[in-house]
């Protein structure tokens, strides 16, 4: 009896399926991380573009706006922005999240509105948690 040699084996099929089963599985977490990471830096970009249209707006007006359409910035449809103040001659406050990741959430402010972190700082928490997010450095 003649054994042919062409083709693989149930066995060697079965530990490449393992193989790759095992490397999808340690990617898939990082992969996820990353994206997190990248939504992150977005909304980071957002609150500082923010930032400069706001200045722009107070050098011109000499008050602080809470109306994105009055400033001269254009931001992403993933993100959403409220932006508050106490008192709008002296600084505004503006929170952001993202379409793609809502449990996070990112926060600046300027001026004199109340916080424990300098002005102009943007913080990136997980919503419902204090500090930055798991896996996430901080600037």
């Amino acid at each position: 009896m003649s054994r042919s040699t062409r083709g693989f084996t149930f066995v060697e099929i079965l530990v490449a399926m393992l193989v790759f089963g095992a490397l999808t599985a340690m990617a898939v977490p990082r992969y996820r991380t990353f994206k997190e990471r990248a939504y992150l830096a977005t909304l980071r970009t957002e609150l500082g573009s923010l930032r400069v249209a706001e200045e722009a707006y107070w050098a011109e007006h000499m008050v602080y706006s809470t109306d994105t359409a009055s400033l001269d910035w254009n931001g992403s449809s993933e993100i959403h922005l409220d932006i508050a103040s106490s008192d709008l001659n002296h600084g505004y406050s503006a929170k952001a999240t993202h379409l793609f990741a809502p449990s996070y959430e990112c926060q600046t402010f300027l001026g004199r509105e109340a916080t424990t972190t300098a002005s102009g700082d943007i913080i990136c928490t997980a919503i419902g948690q204090s500090g930055p997010p798991a896996g996430v450095p901080t600037p």
